[in-house]
Order: C-alpha cells, then sequence, then structure tokens
C-alpha cells in the first residue's frame, strides 16, 4: 500500500485478507534469562506469567545479576578453581544452574548457553578478562556442555543446542580488557574444539554490543584464516529506531554472505527499546528511576508497541533468533521490587498469543508506524495483532476479509489501559478502532459462533 503521512485527523487503514495465506508466523519472541530462583519463595515468582509468553529460547546471559547470592551459569561459579583438573567432575559445581536450566526448561523454553562472564559494573573488573588458559577454559567449556548434553558429572541430556562464545568483546573495560585478537584467539580456540567433540551443536559469537564493520570482517577473517566453525553470528541492539532494527538482519545477512558465512545463523540476541541517554542513565538518580519505571520510559507504552512492532518487521528478515533483554527483573519486563509486569509484559503476552494463530495471512498499513500480523489455526481461527507505535493517528481502520459470521474479541493496551476489552461493529468486515494519539497495540481474535 502507499506510504503517507498520518494525522489526528485521518485514519490509519490497516487492512488483513485470511484468504490469501503468507507463510508462517515465526517464533522471534526470544528473551535473555529465565525466572530467577533466588525469589521463587518470597512472592516474586515469575514462572506462570513466563510461561505464558510463550518463548522459545532463553539466553542466559547476565543470570547472576538476576539471582544474587547464586554461583549460576558463568563459569567463574561453576569452576571456581581454576587450578582444577577440568577433567575431574569435582572440579565443577552444577547445583544450582541445573536447577535453573531445569525449570526454564519445564516452563517449554530452550536454552542458549553463554560461555563465559556477566558484565561487570563494580570499581574493579574482576572476571572480564582474556583467561590466563585459554586450552583450560576451552577444557572447562568443554565440561560444561559435557555435563548437559551427554550426562557427565551427574548430568543431563538436554540437548542444548546453542553455545555462544563470550558476550560483548568490544565493551571495555565491563566486559573485555583484552585486545579485539584476544577475543578472536579466544574464539578460535573453544569454537574449533567444541564442534570437533560435539559435532551436533551449533557454537558462535561475538555477541557485539556495536555492528562496528571492521570488527567484524576482522572477526570473519580470523574465523576463515583458521578454520573455525561460526555456526551463528550474533549482536545486540538498544534504540528506537523502529526501521534500524527492522533493515540489521539484511545488513548482517549480506555482510556474513559476502564474507562466505552464507550458512551462518543471525542472532540478534539482545535488544530493548532506548530512548534514553545512557550517562544520564547511570549517573543521575532520578533519571534512571523516570527511564525505568516511568510511563515514557523503555517499559512503558511506547517500548510496548516497539517490541511487538520489531517482533512483526523481522517476520520479513532473514533474522533466525532474537532475544530480548530481559525477561525477567535485569532491564526486563517485571519491576524488580514488586513483580508487577510493565506494559512491555502485556505485549510480549500479545505477540505469544498471536503463536496459537501461525498459518500467516497477507496484512499491510498505510504507513511506517503501524505495523499488523495475522494468522489462522487449523480450526479455522484467526488473529491481528496490530501495533502503533508513537503514532499520530486516533483511528485504525481496519478492513478485514475472509471473516463472514465470526465473532469479534478486541483487547486494547494503551498508555492508561492493559488490554481492556472494547467494543466496536464490524460490517462488511470493516472495523474501526479508536485509540489515544500515540502508542497502543490491538489484538483482535476471530472466533466462529
Amino acid at each position: 500500500m502507499n506510504q503517507r503521512e498520518e494525522t489526528n485527523a485521518i485514519a490509519t487503514v490497516v487492512a488483513v485478507d485470511f484468504t490469501e495465506p503468507h507463510g508462517r508466523i515465526r517464533a522471534l519472541n526470544g528473551v535473555n534469562l529465565a525466572p530467577p530462583l533466588s525469589v521463587q519463595k518470597s512472592g516474586k515468582d515469575l514462572n506462570a506469567p513466563y510461561k505464558a509468553l510463550r518463548i522459545p529460547y532463553a539466553r542466559l546471559h547476565d543470570a547472576p545479576l538476576d539471582n544474587p547470592g547464586m554461583r549460576i551459569v558463568d563459569i567463574q561459579h561453576i569452576f571456581g578453581n581454576w587450578a582444577a583438573d577440568a577433567a575431574d567432575p569435582n572440579s565443577y559445581y552444577f547445583e544450582q544452574t541445573d536447577d535453573y536450566i531445569r525449570n526454564c526448561k519445564e516452563l517449554g523454553t530452550d536454552i542458549i548457553y553463554r560461555l563465559g562472564t556477566s558484565i561487570e559494573h563494580s570499581v574493579k573488573h574482576y572476571y572480564a578478562h582474556p583467561p590466563a588458559d585459554y586450552q583450560q577454559w576451552t577444557e572447562i567449556c568443554l565440561g560444561i556442555i559435557r555435563h548437559y548434553n551427554e550426562g557427565w558429572a551427574n548430568g543431563h541430556e538436554w540437548n542444548i543446542h546453542y553455545w555462544e562464545i563470550w558476550n560483548e568483546p568490544d565493551i571495555k573495560p565491563n566486559m573485555w580488557s583484552g585486545t579485539k585478537e584476544d577475543y578472536f584467539r579466544l574464539y578460535v580456540t573453544a569454537a574449533k574444539q567444541i564442534k570437533q567433540r560435539f559435532p551436533k551443536v551449533k557454537v558462535g559469537g561475538p555477541a557485539l554490543a556495536f555492528l562496528d564493520q571492521g570488527y567484524i570482517e576482522s572477526f570473519l577473517s580470523a574465523c576463515q584464516k583458521e578454520h573455525a566453525p561460526l555456526d551463528f553470528f550474533s549482536w545486540h541492539s538498544y534504540n528506537a529506531n523502529l526501521e534500524d532494527m527492522a533493515q540489521q538482519p539484511q545488513r548482517m545477512r549480506a555482510l556474513l554472505d559476502k564474507h562466505g558465512f552464507a550458512k551462518s545463523e543471525l542472532h540478534l540476541n539482545e535488544w530493548h527499546y532506548f530512548p534514553a541517554d545512557w550517562r544520564k542513565l547511570t549517573s543521575d538518580p532520578q533519571y534512571n528511576k523516570e527511564m525505568f519505571d516511568g510511563p515514557d520510559g523503555l517499559n512503558g507504552i511506547d517500548g510496548a508497541a516497539y517490541l511487538t512492532a520489531v517482533l512483526t518487521k523481522w517476520q520479513d528478515t532473514p533474522l533466525t533468533i532474537g532475544n530480548y533483554y530481559t525477561a525477567t527483573f535485569v532491564w526486563g519486563l517485571f519491576q524488580r521490587s514488586y513483580a508487577i509486569p510493565y506494559k512491555t509484559y502485556h505485549s510480549a503476552w500479545a505477540f505469544g498469543q498471536l503463536l496459537d494463530y501461525s498459518n500467516r495471512v497477507k496484512a499491510e498499513t498505510n504507513t511506517q508506524s503501524v505495523t499488523v500480523l495475522a494468522g489462522t489455526n487449523a480450526t479455522g481461527d484467526k488473529a491481528v495483532l496490530i501495533s502503533a507505535f508513537q503514532s499520530a493517528a486516533t483511528v485504525l481502520e481496519v478492513h478485514l476479509t475472509g471473516i463472514e459470521g465470526m465473532l469479534l474479541t478486541i483487547l486494547r493496551l494503551d498508555r492508561d489501559n492493559d488490554f481492556v476489552p472494547i467494543q466496536a461493529e464490524c460490517p462488511n468486515g470493516k472495523l474501526v478502532l479508536n485509540k489515544p494519539a500515540g502508542s497502543a497495540v490491538f489484538l483482535v481474535k476471530l472466533k466462529a459462533p
């Protein structure tokens, strides 16, 4: 449809044709972190609301930040004595990480295991360094994979496919004190041996914080030179530019293809709506509070509409896996003190609902600020997810083809309401939805009487 500028006085048009198949709705709603174990008996148990999100993958970066006082996930917590024998099961402490992963898998979510350490915001940096012995570090990684995939050391056969080597080596000093060549050496050393020992797993990285083309090309060249596997390429993005988020996967696909990595998967495995100033966020307590908990911050209605709009736009990109940062308390979908869900939780829930209608159909809008995703299920029930991100329009004209005789349920998420039911007539397939100026999300379900 033709693009045009929207105004308050003119309706934005949305068109959905349920008679025209358009592939499948892809579950790109992965996250970072599983429900924390440390608060499950404190009234802040996230298991039920987490399960309701229908999350395909949880990436386990920064798990200790979400589970204070627990020895969990990070290599230094599992293998506490660097001088110990990596071949000896007694050198490892797995119990808390076992419970953490088991709980996540029982909620229907699979694992992406980040091998390395969590980000350090402390005065000193204790673990964000190149290992003193790259081979010892690699052998510890092999021991961890054996434990979770082969049952070694009283372990499990959980068939964890994705193993990522480190996180954000381009963030200094919080994540890496060495050179980029030090990281390339770590990646090559570990990736080659992991793939040789466990040929069925997928190994990747480098989980970059910035899309620095020079860094990326140097990394890819190192992999080529050393014949190191790169089953998936990962990167991160914190911004408020919807079109940029939609375009990043294709840019990365073109870059990897150009350098001979056409088979490498694409993982944008940290992302979040971010309209803030990084320096003020870390130096101004009041600004920090407003950004995290305020209605116009990272987790308010703008962030909610951005979340579902991004997941919608990614449907037509080469992205393999996306992981929102996070589904829990750290930059997450819940307010930490009381586990109250933010607006972003509700929009993530709405996308999860659409996975029950995974037979995608043709759907389009006449403006960039409004996105639409629609599908049907095996019984013929239908659903539509509409995301208006900072849209000035106050009326959405939704034209639905192929819904004759169906009953409508309409829910609206906006600044003041969390998916309240609304009433609307749909004569001849034309549905008029009213919204406040600004961001909103609509979930429309259609069922035969």
